[in-house]
């Protein structure tokens, strides 16, 4: 409960830059499904996607009180069962792999509270991992110069947030549009579905009416509603994070005024990551 008296979603989310030493010895913390898919890209983004993994590991390691390795990660796409899209978490103990790499419930598996709600982002100029028990979660993170260079506006803005990004001044368009995408990025993650549902059909203007709106937001997709709160990651860079519930309240969110409420945390990623490398 905080001050306010109002009950709020606790979000974490671990930030670095990648690292420029060589993230092969972090393979060893990766499942053999994860390895794969390191080895079937490129070797930037092999690198990359190494070295989210493994943060990611590392934290709910400490979270659920077991080594890196142990940490059970499912991912397949609902639409071609390839390994990638939302990433689900079990407790070690709780869920046992298939031989087809599945994860069935153990018989004493209803005992223990329920696993933390995960996302990763590591496409844009940092790595970020989100970890929540408050519901679904997205996290994602751009530069302000690659949404500068690309069709972003008509892509991400429902029509009532166009015709606001329209209206600001053009030396604060560029900053506005890349908070707004990395919103959008994040709530569709949190739904699930990524880019596959179409970003201008969620309206995420703030309290302000704009996509520049720098407060935690609040959007509806179907039943679903999204709280949505933008990261501070320092000059040129806009991040953001986003939970989903049902609207019942039963995981803890909470509105003031008319304004959702999120409890976001940022740490410091780096150290942790230099130190899975060092080991």
């Amino acid at each position: 409960m905080s001050r306010d008296g109002v009950r709020r979603a606790r979000v974490d989310v671990w930030v670095a830059e990648p690292l420029r030493s060589d993230p092969g010895p972090l393979l060893a913390l990766l499942d053999p499904a994860e390895r794969a898919r390191a080895a079937s890209l490129p070797a930037e983004q092999a690198a990359r996607f190494v070295l989210a993994r493994a943060l990611l590991r590392e934290v709910l390691g400490e979270r659920l009180g077991c080594p890196a390795q142990a940490v059970l990660l499912r991912v397949r796409c609902p639409v071609c069962g390839g390994p990638h899209g939302r990433i689900e978490v079990a407790r070690p103990g709780d869920l046992d792999a298939s031989p087809r790499g599945d994860l069935v419930p153990s018989p004493r598996g209803d005992l223990e509270p329920s696993p933390p709600h995960v996302s990763v982002t590591r496409a844009g100029p940092l790595i970020a991992v989100a970890v929540t028990g408050a519901g679904p979660v997205g996290v994602d993170v751009e530069s302000h110069a690659a949404v500068a260079a690309g069709p972003f506006a008509d892509v991400a803005l429902s029509r009532g947030e166009l015709a606001a990004y329209r209206r600001l001044r053009p030396g604060g368009r560029t900053a506005a549009l890349a908070r707004a995408w990395v919103r959008k990025e994040a709530a569709l993650k949190a739904l699930g579905t990524g880019l596959r549902t179409d970003p201008g059909r969620l309206e995420l203007g703030g309290p302000a009416g704009g996509p520049g709106d720098r407060h935690a937001v609040l959007g509806v997709l179907g039943d679903t509603r999204l709280v949505v709160a933008t990261l501070g990651l320092g000059p040129g860079v806009s991040g953001a994070v986003a939970v989903a519930w049902d609207g019942s309240g039963q995981r803890g969110l909470g509105t003031r005024a008319g304004r959702p409420r999120l409890d976001v945390q940022v740490h410091d990623g780096a150290s942790g990551l230099a130190g899975l490398v060092d080991r």
